[in-house]
């Protein structure tokens, strides 16, 4: 009785055999220009989304520390809304006066960045002489602009 799963297979022609391999070769190249693309296709949508972000350099958790130690903001105030939370819109609006809030001294904490401003938490003394902003007990929405001229060299960013 004759086996036929032992048979021997036949060798496949030269030609046929080369043709795989250029088959072979040609798909290789094909992947790895296709995830080259991909990869340059993934770096200009992140540079895209960066550049039109809100401008704003706040970041949840960053602090600006307001001090007697500062320079005078020589009048320096800010328009603030309100917010009873990150998703909520902006409430009652009050303004901030930063001079009287760096004699007093406290800390404003980045609570969330949106594209309509950056939310803010204050913990420290008054936010005006004129019209506090109910101390600040819930969190403020203020633009990115304004945040960004809290955020000068003389303040520390932590």
């Amino acid at each position: 009785m004759r086996l036929y799963h032992n048979k021997p297979r036949r060798p496949k022609p030269k030609a046929m055999a080369k043709n795989e391999t250029q088959k072979q070769k040609l798909q290789a190249a094909n992947a790895s220009g296709a995830l080259i693309g991909l990869l340059i296709l993934l770096a200009w949508v992140r540079l895209s989304i960066a550049a039109a972000a809100p401008g704003s350099a706040a970041l949840v958790g960053d602090r600006v520390q307001l001090g007697a130690a500062l320079e005078s903001f020589q009048d320096h105030r800010i328009t603030a809304h309100a917010l009873k939370s990150p998703f909520s819109p902006p409430g009652v609006f009050c303004s901030l006066d930063v001079n009287d809030m760096a004699s007093s001294g406290g800390v404003l904490t980045v609570m969330a960045v949106r594209p309509d401003g950056v939310m803010l938490s204050w913990a420290g003394g008054r936010t005006s002489a004129k019209s506090d902003c109910h101390r600040l007990d819930a969190p403020v929405l203020v633009s990115a602009d304004d945040y960004e001229s809290l955020v000068k060299p003389q303040l520390p960013k932590h």
